[in-house]
């Protein structure tokens, strides 16, 4: 969420202006199955023998029966939901239920209704109805007789055989049944998979140490964005001739710029190149250009770095929200919207760090105002630069971070994120993971289509001359950006996909005409402003302060039952627009300082929840892409939104401040209006 606006005219309207706050269903259908419900005989055979064939592998099994056991329930997503991003999750789950649970058979279907001949041109929905329904009465039948055949003493011990291929303990475990899905794609039962082993390992060491290494990704989001904010002044009497008498202005659109670029360019890159290399380059390279920054010698030369690093700035929030929602539990991703946490404290950083360097290191006025008279500005710079490398150091050099599995499965690289999985259960020191490569090539099985061996892939590829290599990579470079349409796979995606990003349009417009009008407001109202640096700097604690408390109560919003975090974010955003209005009554500093930290506490609160939402509601193959292309949209609404202001009549300056706020507010509520055709809500669900 981008910096509120202060009492400090120059400062504060420079800070909030330079803001840097910020499933789908698999579009191609699966193969049909013709004879699912009356399969021929030959057809009836050849299941036979599949049958017999996995029967005889599954006498390595192992059948153990215990009592008072807890039973893994999983709700299965409705079929109106094709797309979405998640599974979900019955709340009284395995995890946390108590007491005898009832007896429950898990076996694979018989033969008699697998899938045994492919149709292409088959209706997929009906196929996926047969399939369904005949899952059930399999699940229903075995169920039915494992019970009467386990019962003693009313409640009886409880039979639960182990797959080949699985490590599903008898205690409550899950089962590669407990998971699977015929309703689903091959894809989606992978990912389902892999989200199950996330939600049995809990949140350990791994998942802790991604939470507080992507939460130090929004703090720098925001430290940035201050930093330029609390400079101008500095930079205006430094370079008086370069900036046309004080004019800063360039600077801060050359920061917005970058922001807007950088978070389209990010965006896309993380669903193109990985969330690793992604995750390592936005610090990385705010990092250096915050540095180099901090010895510019000229204000030209000082837009340009700002330019680079806002592109860096703008792809921590779609970044480092979609790799922190892909590792953490199912009854852990509040933790998403916690991580806006880390923006405030950025904030106060900031202001400390250019309150100790500042006052004592900088010029009166731009009179001789001298580089070495005026050095307090570029302090300020480095130190941040600083902060901001060893940030990236524990990123790169401390933590041994590993791709995100679900990435990793949207590439078809099952293996390796397997292999991921488990090495991230040694890093927890949990028990190995219960599903393997088997389990994927059963579910592919039971879905009649058709499972990629990853290890032909691989050899193949290594007879491949460079030029067919070069051709390769290309044509999965353009596949990759072309994913994009996924988010009008269908006409419910694309109506969350419009209501994202008229959200995300009217949150920005909202907020960016409320800070950057802000002085101009309290002018126009006769507010008499105390610009001292002590009571600037007070009152930027004052304001930001409570934004902390907004991102914890919001945090706590998204988990209640009946709230979630689409009406969390209705009522969040309407808050917030209601706040903009009462801006018309502000006519004291101390009015100015209390109304500040109202809005900002209610825009914490809406942007922590809407950050934290739009990666849930997307497939990991355009998690990011989606996020950034919504944070690109509202970041241009950001810099128009000015423009439309100054279309307003300046001659009755009262009248004009309040048609700023009647406009900033009047988008604003946008939000709740669109918020609440939202057609589900993600609370619960497990990642696709």
């Amino acid at each position: 969420m981008p910096p509120s606006h202060s009492p400090s005219q120059e400062a504060l309207r420079s800070s909030f202006n330079q803001h840097a706050s910020y499933q789908s269903h698999e579009s191609t259908p699966r193969q049909s199955v013709a004879d699912l419900a009356h399969p021929s005989s030959s057809s009836s055979a050849a299941a036979a023998a599949r049958n017999s064939a996995y029967t005889h592998r599954s006498t390595a099994t192992t059948t153990t029966t215990t009592t008072d056991s807890e039973d893994s329930d999983f709700d299965v997503a409705d079929d109106h939901q094709p797309f979405l991003g998640s599974q979900r999750s019955d709340p009284s789950s395995s995890a946390s239920r108590t007491g005898k649970a009832k007896a429950k058979s898990l076996s694979r279907p018989s033969s008699s209704s697998r899938p045994t001949s492919l149709n292409k041109r088959s209706s997929t929905t009906s196929i996926k109805m047969q399939r369904t329904a005949s899952y059930k009465s399999q699940k229903d039948s075995t169920e039915g007789a494992a019970a009467a055949n386990a019962e003693v003493d009313g409640d009886g011990p409880r039979t639960t055989v182990r797959r080949v291929g699985s490590r599903a303990s008898v205690e409550g475990e899950l089962t590669f049944d407990d998971i699977f899905d015929p309703s689903k794609t091959l894809a989606e039962n992978k990912s389902l998979m892999i989200s199950a082993e996330m939600d049995r390992m809990g949140m350990k060491r791994y998942a802790w140490c991604i939470w507080f290494l992507c939460g130090c990704g929004y703090f720098i989001d925001l430290l940035w964005a201050q930093a330029l904010g609390l400079i101008a002044t500095q930079i205006s009497y430094e370079f008086y001739d370069e900036t046309n008498g004080g004019k800063t202005g360039p600077l801060q659109t050359a920061f917005s710029t970058g922001l807007t670029v950088g978070a389209f360019v990010f965006g896309l890159a993380v669903d193109v190149v990985g969330r690793k290399w992604s995750f390592y380059l936005t610090t990385f390279i705010s990092a250096i250009f915050g540095i180099a920054a901090g010895g510019a010698n000229s204000f030209d030369t000082l837009c340009v770095l700002a330019a680079f690093l806002g592109f860096s700035i703008g792809g921590n929030i779609p970044i480092d929200a979609t790799i922190t929602l892909e590792f953490l539990p199912t009854n852990r991703r509040f933790l998403v919207a916690a991580l806006s946490l880390f923006q405030p404290l950025g904030v106060l950083v900031c202001s400390g760090i250019a309150y100790g360097f500042i006052p004592k290191y900088s010029c009166e006025s731009q009179e001789g105002c001298t580089k070495a008279d005026n050095m307090g500005w570029r302090y300020t710079l480095y130190t941040l630069g600083c902060i901001t490398w060893l940030i990236f150091v524990g990123r790169f050099f401390i933590f041994s971070f590993r791709e995100s599995p679900q990435y990793l499965l949207a590439r078809g690289e099952d293996e390796k994120a397997l292999r991921i999985v488990s090495s991230i259960a040694k890093t927890n020191k949990a028990p190995p993971p219960l599903f393997t490569l088997d389990d994927f090539n059963e579910a592919a099985r039971r879905l009649g289509v058709e499972q990629v061996d990853g290890e032909a892939v691989k050899a193949a590829r290594k007879k491949e001359t460079r030029m067919e290599t070069a051709k390769r990579s290309a044509k999965d470079m353009f596949k990759l950006f072309t994913n994009a349409k996924t988010l009008f796979a269908n006409k419910t995606m694309a109506r969350v996909t419009i209501i994202i990003w008229i959200t995300f349009i009217a949150d920005f417009w909202g907020f960016t005409l409320a800070g950057f009008y802000l002085p101009q407001i309290l002018r126009a109202k006769g507010a008499e402003q105390d610009t001292s640096i002590s009571t600037t700097y007070r009152n930027y604690v004052l304001i930001y302060f409570p934004g902390i408390f907004a991102v914890a109560f919001g945090a706590a919003m998204i988990e209640v039952p009946r709230l979630g975090r689409q009406w969390a974010m209705v009522v969040s955003s309407a808050l917030m627009a209601v706040s903009f209005f009462l801006f018309t009554i502000v006519n004291s500093q101390a009015a100015s300082v209390g109304f500040n930290a109202m809005e900002y506490f209610f825009q914490s609160l809406f942007n922590s929840i809407l950050y934290a939402f739009v990666p849930e509601i997307y497939p990991s193959q355009v998690r990011g892409t989606a996020s950034g292309l919504a944070s690109t949209l509202g970041r241009i609404a950001g810099i128009v939104a000015p423009l439309a202001a100054d279309s307003f009549d300046a001659s009755d300056p009262e009248q004009q401040a309040k048609n700023i706020l009647y406009l900033a507010g009047g988008i604003t509520l946008l939000c709740p209006v669109a918020l609440a055709l939202l057609p589900y809500d993600t609370r619960g669900a497990r990642l696709h």
